[in-house]
């Protein structure tokens, strides 16, 4: 008789787990597109709406993240939209300049890191220039490996840290 309640808490907890599982792989849908090519000359962007601003109340530009692959600095489609936004914002306001700084996760040396994490931070600033952007507005630095957001060996903690910061 003891057992009994340990083995339908434990089936419980299984069907549980089980349900949590389906349910998230069955509502998930992700799709990546690396549309970096250095070959490419021109990217145009549009905006669906126009919107004005009222810099005298509003923020005029945001912290945004753009996260990479593992050893990548290929921009994807999801880091195009992010960027879209960031474009629109400094068109509207000549004032703006930003920073990006590229880092990278643990694995790799201190060397490639810093390497990787400049080109990260490049292929941000060329998509800037591609769309307009002047170059003078836009400053690039690397951090490699040495600011990372998350702490961690696993793959989710390495992927936050394979990223470029737009401040």
């Amino acid at each position: 008789m003891s057992k009994a309640p340990h083995r339908l808490t434990s089936n419980f907890f299984g069907i549980v787990i089980f349900t949590m599982v389906l349910s998230s792989c069955s509502s998930m849908n992700v799709t990546e597109e690396t549309l970096y090519d250095r070959n490419v000359q021109t990217v145009q962007a549009s905006v669906a709406e126009e919107a004005t601003l009222d810099y005298e109340t509003k923020a005029i530009f945001t912290n945004a993240t753009v996260l990479f692959d593992f050893d990548s600095f290929n921009l994807s489609s999801k880091s195009i939209q992010t960027l879209k936004g960031a474009v629109t914002a400094m068109k509207a306001n000549q004032a703006i300049k930003i920073t990006i700084s590229g880092h990278a996760d643990e694995r790799g040396t201190r060397e490639y890191n810093l390497a990787l994490g400049q080109r990260r931070a490049e292929s941000v600033k060329d998509y800037f220039a591609l769309n307009g952007v002047a170059g003078s507005r836009v400053s690039v630095k690397s951090y490699g490996e040495e600011r990372p957001l998350a702490f961690g060996t696993d793959e989710m903690s390495h992927a936050k840290n394979r990223r470029a910061e737009i401040n």
